[in-house]
């Protein structure tokens, strides 16, 4: 894995949540940066102090990675930093990805760590759902298992015959032909793989199965279509967000957990993108290896899934004041800016696209008790708060609330696609103003903007809450 394919977290919750997903431990609830540290070091059989305080155990953890452990950068105090958890993470994933190319591996938990590295792939949880899906590789029926849950060496000759043939040109025993699918395949052997003489291991089975999905292009771990993927994010993320967003409970939660974005006025966006990436690295991790690109040019979208990107937006589609005067909600413009126009169109010709779409209902500041608050609290770190003003001479009011009304996947396959959503008037490529004054200006790409309501033949899934009028 080499340094440019690499994107960094953007808060503590989403890196744990990256970190644990490289290990090979079981799901045992919440996880803090310690409980991710020491899963990763047990997961990688690291000779370090698993009861030490964050800062040392992340600091033992580079230094046996072989990455460099920075003061009041990667730590401060006792606590692991956000660019802590970044710098281990990163480290972790090189380790995994040159891991991935060795030879052969020295354990079934190392094993483990391997099939980590090969994106989309799902390891097969007994030995006859490995032989079964060894089977379809090779479109062969299924074979069933022999005495003792042994499998057939024709199973591995099948697969042989459908994807590298030149493997049968002499005769091998069936560990020697096992090894050689996955030298074939570039994933490692096992040497314990064969424990009896006999039989192949389940960890053994799960290094050539990966290997041969891998070299066929299967992600068995992933959704066959972007409806069936995106009602699964969209199912996690209404089981997850809270149905209340308070500003000032929203922003004190990105500062803690090491967001750079706690201080922007509209701090919904924001927050909304970093719960999505939380919530979904849990549910359906990103590869560490390989996977979609999420970076083209200087946009970095939001999550990747195995096979498909997404990037997260939050729409203000109406609004009330905050306190409250009586009056009914007001209905918010309908266009909302979505990316960069040449990175959406970079990534759906080589992806595609999806868009993860949150319409709320906006309480507004009308006294200007949290405008306050913000200023003060952003300040406290010694920095002023540049405040907005628009090209009326007048601030806008702050968001003071945002509840979530409906949520929706939005997936655009490819280039043609996206001109349809042009021509349909739900895309609008922009202009965009150029940066900075006199010498000093720079050009700026245009971004699009969408109509999310004219979007319906793109819409792959959808959540309404019952707040929703």
């Amino acid at each position: 894995m080499t340094e440019a394919t690499f994107n960094p977290a953007t808060s503590i919750p989403e890196a744990s949540a990256r970190m644990f997903a490289l290990t090979a431990s079981p799901d045992a609830g919440t996880r803090g940066p310690k409980r991710s540290l020491v899963a990763l070091a047990q997961s990688l059989g690291l000779d370090v102090d698993l009861a030490a305080v964050n800062a040392e155990l992340g600091g033992q953890i580079a230094a046996t990675l072989g990455t460099d452990w920075r003061p009041e950068v990667d730590y401060r105090s006792l606590q692991i930093s956000l660019e802590g958890m970044n710098r281990v993470l990163r480290a972790a994933s090189q380790n995994l990805a040159a891991l991935s190319h060795a030879t052969t591996v020295s354990s079934a938990a190392t094993a483990a760590q391997v099939l980590k590295a090969l994106p989309g792939f799902k390891p097969a949880r007994r030995k006859q759902e490995a032989v079964d899906r060894i089977c379809d590789l090779a479109g062969v029926p299924h074979d069933k298992l022999g005495p003792g849950g042994k499998e057939h060496i024709w199973t591995l000759e099948d697969l042989a015959k459908r994807l590298a043939p030149h493997l049968l040109d002499r005769k091998q025993t069936k560990h020697r032909l096992a090894a050689a699918l996955c030298a074939e395949f570039g994933v490692p052997w096992i040497a314990s793989a064969g424990s009896t003489g006999a039989s192949i291991t389940l960890e053994g089975l799960n290094l050539i199965l990966g290997g041969a999905e891998r070299r066929a292009n299967v992600a068995s771990s992933a959704w066959a279509t972007a409806r069936e993927e995106g009602t699964a994010l969209v199912d996690v993320l209404r089981q997850g967000l809270p149905e209340h967003w308070d500003a000032r409970n929203c922003i004190e939660w990105m500062r803690e957990s090491g967001s750079t974005q706690w201080r922007q006025m509209e701090w919904a966006g924001f927050y909304f993108e970093e719960k999505v990436r939380e919530l979904l690295n849990e549910a359906y991790p990103t590869p560490p290896v390989g996977g979609p690109r999420a970076r083209f040019g200087s946009t970095v979208f939001d999550y990747t899934s195995p096979t498909r990107v997404w990037d997260a937006k939050a729409h203000t589609a109406k609004t009330t004041n905050i306190p409250p005067d009586g009056q009914p909600a007001k209905r918010a413009n309908s266009t909302m800016w979505l990316n960069d126009a040449r990175a959406v169109h970079e990534c759906v010709a080589e992806q595609g696209l999806g868009f993860l779409i949150v319409d709320g209902l906006a309480g507004l500041d009308a006294l200007g008790e949290f405008r306050a608050w913000h200023k003060a609290y952003a300040e406290s770190d010694g920095r002023p708060l540049s405040g907005y003003v628009a090209s009326t001479g007048t601030s806008r009011p702050r968001k003071a609330t945002w509840a979530p009304l409906s949520l929706q996947a939005i997936w655009i396959e490819n280039a043609l696609e996206l001109d349809a959503g042009i021509a349909g008037g739900w895309l609008v490529q922009k202009d965009q103003p150029d940066w900075g004054a006199a010498d000093a200006k720079r050009k700026r790409n245009d971004k699009f903007q969408g109509k999310t309501d004219l979007a319906g033949q793109w819409q792959v899934a959808s959540y309404a809450w019952s707040t929703a009028e």
